[in-house]
């Protein structure tokens, strides 16, 4: 100790003059003797009271000194109550500007001994590890800060303090508003990551903290946050590696803290994998050698332990090898209900004379992994009478497809739910490959029906391939609600494979969504649990590298691209048509020719093996993708060969979808590439099957790193701007220049043609033109067959939307109706009744909320009064399978109705579904609608519209006679 130490008791019971404990404060920051009695004064003042001895002003160390007095962190965290007083700028950068004295005394932070927030705050003076600690009730909603202490923050300006005081006080709302105030840093992104983490928002915190780790690599409260939002988000693994990141650059307290939650998150998986492995080997054993499952398995997998039976039934080769499995049966059917499997025992054929043993001895060299004919095999078994063996083997054989009608009569004669679920899930394969994915939907769904306990394998299998059906179909809620009641399943039930395929298909999901840091880490977790088996390892891999290098193009990181694909194992199999797209891409932008010829190879590999007709037309678009840059006119050709090829497939079909949009985005790009701006515009226009406009259009196409506009005025001559993009589109980006907006002011109308993902955009041209979307898709609108009467008009108002969604009630709808009007309102507007009423109607327009909820549907949705069932939600999907056979007028007057859903290769929204069932023209915003002046706003511009103006002329000029009073028309956009 040094002299300086004896002035502690003096420092601590505030008797030092200024200047001396200015000098003592500095001597602390790095004297551990001096701060460990602190400590021991601090514990000394909870003991005894609070009143015994003032607290102490703690210094904020300058920005090179700050690390080592915060090693010292144990000595706060034992303080109850501790004040925690915020210095001035003199003490170091970065703190705000508080200043040093204000007049009502120094500025604190009351803090309790714990925290009972697991996120952390940027504010230096919160950010101090505090244990974690959390009432197993119904606890006060945040710390007791006192308000003088926030009024003293928001005097002084201190904005961060002043967040982070609202947070930990529970006061959300206000905290976010708070930050709000701020600007773009690093801390604002990191602490709206915490303030979405404590709302139980995993996915919005997970994006934040990625930003804030973009800009500040090193931001601890940042990476803090992240780990949360991945285990929350149920990714251990790569959360428990970002924990022990941290814990290495952190202080001891938070690193401690860190290294626990790191070792208890890997606990569960590793378990879970473990129990998978044991249960494998058990298997196998019960299959070669007839070794009972040890008690454990059947108690943790029960349905795969059911799953093993079966192989061991049909691999027993004598009757004691088969009775001797009398008591797992008996044990499974008593989970399950019922005796089928002791009937299964009971049913089996007695061996004969040898027969049986060749049979069964072949099936479990079959089961366990071996080569081996899976026709000859049943078609041996049957003849000798053994059909369960018959079953097995075309199903280990691979040979279920091929004989389909043969496993399923097989399945069905057993009377066994599993083995019919089983039938019904091949079913459903051939259905789809076949291109009947509704035949497929209802196989699935007739074969889930028979979901029950201990089938849980079965059932999830089921989950599975219907989830993998709507991911197919972009129905996109439906499939990650079947990923997630899937995932609980196989979780529960030990098989640490099949939860792997979730994970993957929960990637996918979110890629399609547009949320490709969740796709990313997703894909993350995946390559922390690659299988142990060689083949199945490398095939895991590979497809993880495969999306990673995907999800990089599109953020136009080649660098990162070409890693993940140098990276990927081959597995000596022909590339994937996904990793040949991004490999296309690659070498366009970086101009290798090496890329070119490896596109070329592939693809030749591909169809060798094989491919369907969607498959077969993008793998059309692919290669005609990578060549159109060095040989224009081939690649010209296999471009429209795609498109040619895509017109005749199903909707439904999701390659075939995507040849057809990014082959015209190919050939918009390259007429631009050549000043053929007139020939791009027609090609836009062809896209949504509408004449080309000869003069006042705008078309907009980006592709990665290609931006393009043309504008055509009104004497038809162009404005075009082609662009290489070093960052993708952000989310309000101007697109459209100014010269191509004087170029079409003086048009009567402009007709928009955007590409995906930029269609629905509001504010792409000023208010005072008059303009529309024109994305009606003219060659898929519903062939209408009846009439209806012209003046017949819907009005959908004063729903009653579900209470838990915590929606204000609207205003009641007050319009003009007349004999000729029906209105569904309270009770009757559900969305069973709206979807009957809309039919039949001229003029349809809706009153209501709308959301914007990806778990219900992937574009907005209107929220209506509940059916029966509980459904409240029209989506884009319920209205794309009707026939409007007036070709109605439709108004969505609801907030967000607009709002199209974030693909990369369809415009897809309510306003697109409508156009697509019949509707001549579409009006709604993608942002809030003000209630009150919505009705009065529509209802204006329906009569312009019944006066002969079109809807562009009579949105623009009522947006305009309103003038600035209602800005939020502004966002309001016609489609057509």
């Amino acid at each position: 100790m040094t002299r300086r130490c004896d002035d502690i008791d003096r420092y601590f019971d505030g008797e030092l003059a200024e200047d001396q404990r200015a000098v003592f404060e500095a001597h602390l920051v790095d004297c551990a003797d001096c701060q460990q009695a602190l400590h021991t004064l601090m514990q000394l003042q909870v003991a005894t009271g609070p009143d015994v001895a003032p607290a102490p002003v703690i210094p904020l160390a300058p920005r090179g000194k700050r690390r080592a007095w915060w090693v010292a962190g144990s000595l706060l965290a034992a303080a109850a109550a501790l004040a925690l007083y915020l210095r001035g700028p003199a003490q170091g950068p970065g703190l705000g500007d508080m200043p040093e004295k204000p007049e009502n005394g120094p500025l604190a932070l009351t803090l309790a001994p714990t925290r009972a927030v697991e996120a952390r705050l940027s504010f230096p003076q919160v950010d101090v590890h505090r244990d974690y600690t959390v009432m197993r009730a119904d606890g006060p909603a945040g710390e007791p800060i006192p308000l003088a202490e926030l009024s003293r923050l928001e005097a002084a300006g201190e904005l961060r303090g002043l967040a982070a005081a609202h947070a930990l006080r529970g006061e959300l709302p206000q905290a976010k508003a708070v930050l709000l105030r701020l600007p773009e840093s690093a801390d604002r992104d990191s602490d709206l990551a915490a303030l979405a983490l404590m709302q139980g928002e995993a996915e919005p915190a997970l994006e934040l903290a990625d930003a804030a780790l973009a800009a500040a690599p090193e931001h601890l409260q940042a990476q803090w946050n992240r780990a949360l939002a991945l285990r929350e988000l149920g990714l251990p693994r790569l959360a428990a590696d970002a924990l022990e990141q941290l814990a290495s650059a952190d202080t001891p307290a938070w690193a401690a803290e860190a290294r626990a939650q790191a070792q208890s998150l890997r606990q569960g998986p590793a378990a879970r994998e473990q129990m998978f492995a044991t249960v494998q080997a058990a298997g196998a054993a019960l299959i070669e050698r007839g070794e009972p499952l040890p008690e454990e398995v059947i108690d943790a997998a029960p349905s795969l332990a059911r799953l093993y039976f079966y192989d061991a039934v049909r691999a027993a080769p004598t009757r004691a090898r088969l009775d001797a499995l009398a008591p797992l049966a008996a044990r499974l059917d008593r989970v399950a209900g019922g005796t089928v499997l002791a009937d299964m025992l009971k049913g089996t054929g007695a061996p004969s004379s040898g027969g049986r043993v060749v049979l069964a001895e072949e099936f479990a060299a079959l089961a366990l992994g071996g080569d081996g004919d899976g026709s000859a095999l049943a078609e041996k078994a049957l003849r000798a009478g053994y059909p369960e063996i018959a079953l097995g083997a075309l199903i280990h054989g691979g040979a279920a497809s091929a004989e389909l009608t043969r496993l399923t009569a097989l399945a069905e004669g057993t009377g066994d739910p599993w083995m019919r679920m089983l039938a019904a899930q091949e079913q459903a394969t051939a259905q789809i490959d076949a291109g009947a994915d509704a035949k497929a939907e209802a196989t699935l769904e007739a074969g889930q029906a028979l979901c029950g306990p201990g089938l849980g394998y079965r059932c999830a299998r089921l989950e599975l391939a219907r989830a993998e059906l709507y991911t197919l179909m972009h129905r996109l809620p439906e499939a990650a609600a079947l990923v997630e009641a899937g995932t609980r399943r196989v979780t529960q039930d030990q098989h640490w494979g099949v939860e792997t395929t979730f994970l993957q298909l929960r990637a996918e999901l979110a890629r399609l969504r547009g949320a490709f840091g969740l796709a990313r880490a997703i894909t993350g977790e995946t390559l922390l649990r690659l299988p142990a088996a060689e083949a199945a390892r490398c095939r895991a891999e590979r497809h993880a590298r495969d999306v990673l290098a995907g999800l990089a193009i599109v953020e136009l990181d080649a660098a990162g691209t070409r890693r993940e694909l140098e990276a990927a194992p081959d597995c000596g199999q022909p590339p994937s048509l996904t990793r040949l797209f991004v490999q296309a891409d690659l070498g366009r932008i970086g101009g290798d020719a090496r890329d070119v010829a490896a596109v070329l190879a592939g693809l030749a590999a591909l169809r060798a093996a094989g491919l369907s007709p969607g498959e077969a037309a993008l793998a059309d678009h692919i290669e005609g993708r990578a060549r159109i840059g060095g040989e224009p006119a081939a690649g010209q050709a296999l471009l429209r060969k795609a498109i040619a090829a895509a017109r005749e497939l199903p909707r439904s079909d999701p390659h075939g979808l995507k040849a057809l949009s990014f082959s015209y985005a190919s050939l918009v790009l390259d007429a631009a590439a050549r000043g053929e701006h007139a020939a791009a515009v027609a090609l836009l226009a062809e896209e949504v099957g509408v004449p080309a406009p000869t003069r006042c259009a705008l078309g907009l196409a980006v592709d990665h790193e290609r931006s393009y506009s043309v504008a055509l005025d009104a004497n038809g001559v162009p404005i075009a701007s082609l662009v290489t993009r070093s960052a993708p589109v952000a989310a309000g980006e101007a697109l459209v220049p100014a010269d191509a907006i004087a170029a079409v002011r003086a048009c009567p109308e402009v007709a928009v043609f955007a590409r995906p993902p930029l269609a629905g955009r509001a504010g792409l041209l000023p208010p005072e033109i008059a303009w529309s979307y024109r994305v009606g898709h003219e060659h898929l609108r519903t062939v209408l067959k009846r009439h209806v009467q012209k003046e017949t008009r819907l009005v959908v108002a004063d729903a009653a939307a579900p209470a838990e969604l915590g929606l204000p009630r609207l205003s009641p709808w007050t319009g003009d109706g007349d004999a000729a009007t029906r209105l569904l309102s309270g009770p009757d507007a559900t969305p069973s009744r709206v979807l009957q009423a809309l039919p039949d109607a001229a003029e349809i327009e809706f009153h209501v909320h709308g959301l914007v909820d990806l778990g219900v549907s992937d574009a907005s949705f209107l929220a209506l009064t509940p059916d029966v069932d509980g459904r409240h939600a029209l989506t884009a999907g319920q209205i794309r399978g009707l026939a409007l056979a007036g070709r109605p007028l439709v108004i969505l007057g609801a907030c967000h109705a607009g709002q199209v859903a974030p693909y990369l290769h369809e415009a897809w929204s309510l306003p697109v579904a409508f156009l697509e069932a019949g509707a001549r023209a579409v009006i709604a915003s993608p942002a809030p609608v003000q209630d009150r002046e919505a009705g009065p706003f529509f209802d204006a511009v329906r009569a312009r519209i019944r006066g002969g103006a079109s809807p562009a002329v009579a949105v623009r000029d009522e947006r305009v006679q309103r003038g600035g009073g209602a800005d939020w028309a502004a966002h309001v956009l016609v489609f057509e």
